[in-house]
C-alpha cells in the first residue's frame, strides 16, 4: 500500500501545514492524446516542488514522448493505494475512480460534451476544476456549478521561435487527426484549398505558394495513420510522431497556424503555435483565454469560408501577421505550466484547509 502522509504538524483537520501533498491521477493511456500532456507537465511542477504524484493507467508503464518525473503504476494498483489527492477526467474510469482511497477527489474537465457530464459535473462527492475559461463557463451555464478554474498551459521552455529558413511555399500548419472530425482537419483542408485556387496572381505574398502541413502522432489510442486515404489537391506534407523539440521547429517553420475545432477545452496546439511566434487562424473553441481577435489571433466561425477569409487576411497583410504573432507570443506566456500548478494547489489547499 502507498502511504499518502508524510511526517510534519497538523492543523486541526488533521491535514500537514508544512507538509508536501501527494497526489494520484487516473488516466486511459499515456499516449500523446487526450491531453495527457496537462497531466504530466502538471506533475513535473509539482515534483519540483517536492510533492508527491502518481500516475496510474491500464498498462503502468512510463510515457516515451515525454520526461516524467513521477511515478507510474498499473491502474488495477490505485483502488490499494493511499493518497491525499485523486484526479480523474476520464468517464470510462469512473469506477475505479470511485474505488479510490483519497482525502480529496476532483474531477477536472478538460473537453466538452463528455459522457455523464451532468452526474459528474454535479457529483456533490467531487470537486469539479476546468482547464479553460470557456469549461468553466459551460459548466456554470448548463449546470449552476461553480468549477474551479486551472486554466492553461504551455510549456515555454520546449515551445519557443526557433530559427527556420523559409522557402518558397506559403506554410499552412494545422493538426493532422483525420479520425476526429470534431479537430476540423477537413474544413482546413478546404479552406487551404479554395484559397490556393481563388487567390489573384497579383496577391500572392512574393509569389509563394499556399501549402498545407500538418502533423500527428500515431500510437496507442490512435492507431489510425492519417495519411491513409487523406486526400488533398493542393500541395501538402504530413508530419509523424515528431519529437517535441522537431514539433517545435515545425512550429517556427510555418507562416500560420490555423484550427478549426469545436468543443475543445483547451486548445493545446493553438497555445504551442503562438509560443512559437506563429500567426494564428482559430475558432473560440479552447481558445477563448488565448485568442483575442485581432489582437492576439484572427477568430474565425467554423466554417470552410470564414477559414478561408481568415486565412487571406494573414497571406495578404503580413504586418497583421507579424503584430498578431508578437502579441500572441507575450500573451501565451501567462499559461505555463508553473501558473496551472499554482491554480491547482490554490484549489486544493482551499478544500483540505492546508496553509502554502
Amino acid at each position: 500500500m502507498i502511504c499518502s502522509r508524510p511526517n510534519g504538524r497538523h492543523n486541526n483537520m488533521g491535514y500537514h501545514s508544512d507538509a508536501s501533498l501527494d497526489f494520484a491521477v487516473l488516466l486511459p493511456g499515456l499516449g500523446v492524446f487526450g491531453g495527457v500532456r496537462r497531466f504530466l507537465e502538471i506533475g513535473n511542477v509539482l515534483i519540483s516542488r517536492g510533492h508527491s504524484y502518481t500516475v496510474y493507467h491500464p498498462e503502468g508503464t512510463p510515457p516515451d514522448w515525454l520526461p516524467f518525473a513521477g511515478t507510474v503504476r498499473p491502474l488495477s494498483e490505485a483502488a490499494r493505494a493511499r493518497h491525499q489527492i485523486a484526479i480523474c477526467n476520464d468517464p470510462p474510469l469512473l469506477n475505479d475512480f470511485v474505488r479510490m482511497n483519497a482525502d480529496l477527489k476532483m474531477f477536472y474537465f478538460v473537453l466538452e460534451n463528455i459522457r455523464k457530464e451532468r452526474s459528474i459535473a454535479r457529483n456533490p462527492d467531487w470537486t469539479i476544476i476546468a482547464n479553460s475559461t470557456g469549461m468553466a463557463r459551460r459548466l456554470w451555464r448548463r449546470y449552476r456549478v461553480r468549477a474551479g478554474k486551472v486554466i492553461g498551459g504551455i510549456n515555454l521552455d520546449s515551445f519557443r521561435p526557433r530559427q527556420t529558413a523559409k522557402g518558397n511555399d506559403y506554410r499552412i500548419l494545422t493538426f493532422g487527426r483525420v479520425s476526429r472530425r470534431k479537430k476540423g482537419v477537413a474544413i482546413v483542408v478546404r479552406a487551404v484549398d479554395s484559397l490556393s485556387r481563388h487567390l489573384p496572381e497579383s496577391k500572392r505574398a512574393g509569389r509563394r505558394t499556399p501549402k498545407l502541413v500538418l502533423f500527428d502522432h500515431v500510437g496507442p489510442g490512435n492507431e489510425r495513420d492519417p495519411r491513409d486515404g487523406f486526400r488533398c489537391s493542393v500541395p501538402h506534407e504530413f508530419h509523424i510522431n515528431l519529437p517535441q523539440e522537431e514539433l517545435a521547429r515545425l512550429y517556427s517553420s510555418c507562416d500560420v497556424f490555423v484550427s478549426a475545432e469545436k468543443r475543445a477545452g483547451w486548445a493545446n496546439t493553438v497555445a504551442e503555435a503562438m509560443a512559437c511566434g506563429v500567426p494564428v487562424v482559430c475558432t473560440r473553441s479552447g481558445a477563448l483565454d488565448l485568442a483575442l481577435h485581432g489582437d492576439t489571433a484572427w477568430v474565425v466561425h467554423r466554417h470552410r469560408w470564414f477559414v478561408e477569409r481568415g486565412l487571406r487576411k494573414l497571406y495578404e497583410d503580413p504586418d497583421t501577421a507579424r503584430r498578431l504573432s508578437d502579441r500572441a507570443a507575450a500573451h501565451v506566456r501567462r499559461y505555463g505550466w508553473d501558473r496551472v500548478a499554482d491554480q491547482l494547489l490554490e484549489v486544493v489547499r482551499g478544500k483540505l484547509g492546508v496553509s502554502p
